[in-house]
Parts: structure tokens; sequence; C-alpha cells
């Protein structure tokens, strides 16, 4: 379907988007997925070279310079085929670099992630901090010019075998609960940083998720991006747009399911007749579309309010993936039902749609944390609202 908030130019990026991701994307997913992963450099540097890397890197660093919408739309393309390379062409490191970081590494990084030449990774989950950011322990402390760090992460996208960790470290314990935490751009191969195992998971093989262990880690001053102690704050930067992109891109995979199983109902015959042919299977199919409709404009709203920077875009961020998530669980088990036995083969994307789903509910934000950052925002509105009739009586 057609959104009404996308401009001529937004259309042509989502069909140019899905052109690619099905005709070239399609076909390199399926052998890696098979193979066990991953996704290779050779394929990052083809998605720069059709124009898929960087969407958010202005174009003075080598990027496209994409507002959030168009980023939204081509992203969500590409995981409607392979949910693991749609996590390359907008990084979290963009926002934090653009906001706080000199000009000498914006100048050393920026053009390396439209490039393709720069895998990142995003180093904030600990041993005993998930949701609960603000307690990390990792700690870095300052030694002349240098910064020595020592921590332990889990769980890290791409950690063992990123070029560039971005990594959260506390640089003040006696700061209040929040604070005292910087960001730190940790490049591979710096003295004390080392990979420990890698998890071997269900799903998103194709970007491998790792431990991270810093003994004594020295890295220069230059290392650490913007001020010290303003790590959450920077975090925040960008951070309602990225979540409420990611709301995108699950509508996505939920669409790439539906369409891969309708696809099926068309050939698969039973009792004489396509499977599309049944009054109940179609009318199933249409509850699904209409669901994936409704968090496909939820995002792409969120999108817009984060753009604008409005005071309700990081809820609208949390409804927007916490919806999505929530669609596409329901999609994908439905497709396996479509398919029946053969929804249980790996041969039939199906099967990978349905296990990725799982991430949704509980990376980057789980679904149980969402929907209290949700209410907090339902509640202040309450009590701002209280306030205002009872300052009106």
């Amino acid at each position: 379907m057609t959104n009404y908030r996308l401009s001529n130019e937004q259309r042509r990026l989502k069909e140019a988007a899905r052109d690619f991701a099905q005709r070239e994307l399609l076909p390199i997913s399926t052998e890696v997925e098979r193979a066990g992963g991953p996704l290779t450099r050779a394929v990052l540097k083809m998605m720069a070279e059709r124009g898929f890397m960087g969407l958010d890197v202005p174009e003075e660093y080598g990027g496209l310079g994409l507002d959030a919408l168009s980023c939204a739309v081509v992203l969500e393309e590409i995981a409607a085929v392979w949910f693991s390379a749609s996590s390359y062409p907008m990084t979290l490191l963009t926002g934090p670099l653009l906001f706080a970081g000199t000009d000498a590494q914006k100048r050393k990084y920026l053009p390396k992630v439209a490039s393709g030449d720069l895998i990142t990774a995003f180093a904030l989950t600990e041993p005993d901090v998930g949701s609960d950011a603000a307690s990390i322990q990792t700690f870095a402390r300052r030694d002349g010019d240098d910064w020595v760090i020592n921590g332990r992460k889990i769980f890290i996208t791409n950690g063992g075998r990123a070029d560039l960790i971005v990594l959260f470290a506390r640089t003040d314990k006696d700061a209040p609960r929040g604070g005292g935490i910087s960001l730190f751009l940790i490049e591979k191969g710096a003295p004390g940083f080392s990979v420990g195992q890698t998890y071997d998971t269900i799903a998103h093989t194709a970007n491998p998720i790792a431990e991270l262990n810093f003994e004594d880690c020295r890295v220069p001053g230059t290392a650490l991006l913007g001020a010290a102690g303003e790590g959450f704050k920077y975090l925040q930067v960008g951070f309602a747009k990225t979540r409420a992109i990611y709301g995108a891109r699950i509508a996505g995979v939920a669409q790439g399911a539906l369409d891969y199983a309708l696809n099926y109902m068309q050939t698969r015959e039973q009792f004489g007749q396509p499977l599309a042919a049944f009054q109940a299977l179609r009318f199933r199919a249409a509850d699904l579309a209409s669901r994936i409709e409704a968090a496909r404009q939820l995002s792409y709203h969120a999108v817009a309010l984060a753009e604008d920077e409005t005071p309700d875009a990081s809820a609208a961020a949390s409804m927007a993936k916490l919806f999505a998530s929530e669609v596409c669980t329901e999609v994908t088990q439905q497709a396996i039902q479509f398919l029946g036995g053969h929804g249980m083969v790996k041969d039939h994307l199906v099967e990978r749609y349905y296990r990725e789903t799982k991430l949704f509910q509980i990376g980057d934000g789980s679904s149980e944390m969402l929907r209290l950052l949700v209410s907090r925002h339902l509640n202040r509105q309450s009590q701002a609202g209280m306030s205002a009739r009872l300052a009106s009586d």
C-alpha cells in the first residue's frame, strides 16, 4: 500500500530498495544463512556501490544524507528480505558522532561507514546490566593523556568482528544514577581489548553476537566521544528516530513473511483448488495485512515525530517497536501455519522469519521495558492533565 506521507522521491527510493533486495540480496541471504553466516564485507561493499550504505551520513562525508522517513522506507524493504542486512545502512554511531564528535573523528569514521569499509558495534550490555543501563560497571580512568578501561560486555552484535566499538563506560563512580557515563570509540587491536565467546544463537547468525573483554585496555584521549560524563545524553541523540525506524524494519519482516506465504498459497493445491481459494485463509490473511499496515503507519508516524523532535517522540517510538514486534510474531507464526509442514523446512524463508522474530521482542529494548517506558509517559500525561484541570478550577 502507498503511505500518504511519502513523497514521490521516497516512493522511488522504496521501489528501488525493494528491487535491489529481491534481485541481489535475496540469493546472497539464502546462501549465507544456510552456511551459518556471517554477512561478509564483500556484501557491504556491494550495498555501498548500489547506494544503500550511509543513508543518514551527510553527503560531505560520502553518505546519502537522507531524512529519517526515507531511511525507514529503504530499511523496511531490505529487512523484508534479510533483516541482518538492514542493520548496516544506518548505524547507532552516526547520530552521537555528528552531535558530539570532533572534526577529526567525523572525517576518520563517517566516510568509512558510508563506503561499507567500517563495521561498528555498540557495547552497552553487561553480565549484570541489561535494560538498566544506568548501572553499568565497566570503568574508565584517566592516566595522563590516556584512558584505561576495565570491564566486560556481553551480547554485542558484531562485537567479534567490528572495526570500531562504541563503548559505554563509567568515568565517575560517585556521580548520581545515570550520570558519570561516557562514550568511547575503541578500535580493533587496542591493547587490553579482546573478544571472548561468540554466542550460538537461534537467529541473527549473519551478525554474530559476542562477548567483549577490557583488561587495562589503554586508549588515547582522542578515543573519548564528546565530554566525559555525557554518554547518556549522546545516546538519546536520534535514539527515538532509530527505534521508530526499527519498528518499520520489523514491519518489513512481517510483510516479507506474509508475501512469501501468499505466493505459496497461490500454487499449493488441496481438495482440487489453491489454498488461496479458501475463504477462511483469505480472511485470515486480510486480518494480518491490516495489522502489518497499522504497524507500518505507526512506525512512520513515530519517525515523523522523532524528526520534528516532539516531546511524544520517544513514547511513540517505543509504541511502534512494541506493536510491530507483536504483529510480526503473529504474522510469522501464521505464515508457517499457511505452509503447513513445509513451513518447518529451512528451504522456505518463513522458517527464518519466524526465528528472527524473537530478537525483536528482546533486542534494542525488550517488550517489557518498552511497556514500562510507555506507561511512564502515560503517567506524566495524566499528571499534567490533572494539574491543568486543577489550575483551571
